[in-house]
């Protein structure tokens, strides 16, 4: 699947499913993270992104947002979100696939 059809499919899902609850979007890199963001934010769909690029203290910031609901439409890395535990967590898209069994599992909780 291209990028263009990955992004496509991803604004499909999201039509569905934002207003209902918060969404987990995984990608493998960091600048995969920052460029979905600003594809979805162009799409108006307001999100941050979480990465191992981003200073402790706003990762922090960030998580509390997404579990707050302040923010429903995060975009990570796996290595980032490692231990991240919503609650109200509606869906999980594996915009790229993981490599390994062992992160699957963690980024589908």
């Amino acid at each position: 699947m291209s990028e263009e059809e990955k992004v496509y499919k991803v604004l499909e899902l999201l039509g569905i499913y934002q207003e209902e609850g918060s969404v987990l979007v995984f990608v493998e890199k960091q600048e995969s993270a920052d460029e979905l963001m600003r594809v979805l934010l162009k799409y108006g769909y307001p999100c941050l992104s979480l990465h191992g690029g981003i200073d402790q203290y706003d990762r922090d910031s960030v998580i509390m947002d997404f579990k707050r609901g302040n923010i429903r439409l995060l975009i990570a890395t796996s290595v980032a979100a490692r231990g991240l535990d919503v609650t109200d967590l509606l869906l999980v898209i594996n915009y790229d696939c993981p490599n390994h069994y062992e992160d699957y599992v963690h980024r589908c909780g």
